[in-house]
């Protein structure tokens, strides 16, 4: 791993880091540490420009307590890997991050990600309620709960667990990843939020986002 490839993935996890510890600063140094990175030397560095081309991709968010941005994973050698971050936006603001350089195009993001993305407010922030909050709701359905209501990424997986009982929905499977990722990647659930569900329980979950909870 060279030089720049670190700078990336050190300040990467800072990003994750700075939402654990409620640290605004270390926002700033994520994106100050990104500035000295250079995207074609990252995007050239293993793997090779060449073998993300080539791979299968997805695109997930994520986010920090004041940043979210989105994440391109491609599976290059039988894994998936993060290959690249859009520029963070301020969820407050909604101003884009000018401190750093080496962000990928918002362009390449799906154009139906763009669209769907949750618009996460600052934590205690106030935010419009659902009038169909608890109700499944067939634009969420069309659209496979991606991502589900605001309402059911709220709760906590002890909430989750007395709900789900009470609930009754069709099967939903996934194919080549568990239950936890798919949760987490593809329907933005926070992955504190739901850690200590039973895979039964985290089944159920998925069916539920599926049927427009």
């Amino acid at each position: 791993m060279n030089r720049r490839q670190f700078a990336f993935w050190f300040s990467f996890s800072l990003f994750h880091l700075a939402e654990r510890l409620h640290a605004d600063g270390l926002d700033r140094l994520a994106a100050a540490t990104l500035n000295a990175t250079e995207p074609k030397s990252f995007m050239e560095a293993s793997p090779s420009q060449s073998e993300i081309i080539e791979s299968a991709e997805h695109w997930a968010t994520n986010e920090n307590r004041n940043w979210r941005w989105f994440e391109r994973e491609n599976q290059i050698r039988g894994k998936w890997r993060v290959t690249g971050i859009t520029t963070p936006i301020n969820k407050q603001t909604g101003e884009r991050y000018a401190g750093a350089t080496g962000y990928l195009d918002d362009s390449l993001v799906p154009e139906e990600m763009r669209a769907n993305a949750p618009q996460s407010a600052v934590e205690g922030a106030t935010t419009t309620p659902e009038r169909d909050a608890g109700q499944p709701s067939p634009a969420r359905r069309a659209r496979h709960g991606r991502p589900p209501s605001r309402w059911l990424r709220s709760l906590r997986a002890p909430e989750l667990r007395i709900w789900l009982k009470t609930i009754d929905v069709p099967e939903a499977d996934v194919e080549g990843m568990t239950f936890f990722e798919h949760l987490t990647r593809d329907h933005y659930f926070h992955a504190d939020r739901i850690t200590g569900l039973a895979i039964p329980e985290q089944a159920k979950l998925h069916a539920a986002a599926h049927f427009g909870y």
